[in-house]
């Protein structure tokens, strides 16, 4: 079955819409998950969330997406300095749940269209390798300024 074969869902019995689709393309299998993302403001800080079921190529564009931005807006706060990394790690470890998951199909229970294209890794996107600089460049400015003062 194709997705442009699919059923409408007034011609799906109510029973069988039941079965965990993608919230995002409504294909099987998917795994209840929600990622996490974390934007921080000088004086406040922001969580956002995206909630599943996620399809593997849904859940994978998501995760990437949400760590990738998280990356680079988290760290912009007092807290959000040791909240931002505990926000990717979590994401990472939830990554499991949908990377693991076979190959997405047409829902056979109800409509459903082509998942998302889960996009480069997180460690090839710009976006990402941006936010994995700026911590590292606020260690090394906190060390040449420690030093200086010795």
């Amino acid at each position: 079955m194709s997705y442009s074969d699919q059923p409408s869902v007034a011609q799906v019995p109510y029973a069988q819409l039941a079965v965990a689709s993608c919230r995002m393309c409504g294909s099987v299998p998917a795994a209840p998950v929600t990622f996490r993302g974390h934007r921080g403001l000088f004086v406040m800080m922001q969580f956002l969330s995206e909630q599943g079921p996620f399809c593997r190529d849904c859940g994978m564009a998501t995760f990437r997406a949400m760590t990738a931005r998280t990356l680079v807006q988290g760290w912009w706060g007092y807290g959000s300095f040791i909240i931002t990394p505990i926000t990717v790690l979590i994401n990472l470890f939830k990554r499991g749940k949908v990377a693991n998951l076979a190959q997405p199909q047409p829902n056979p229970y109800g409509p459903s269209r082509p998942p998302m294209h889960p996009g480069p890794r997180l460690l090839q996107r710009p976006m990402a390798i941006i936010g994995l600089a700026i911590p590292i460049a606020l260690v090394l400015l906190l060390i040449t300024v420690a030093s200086l003062d010795s």
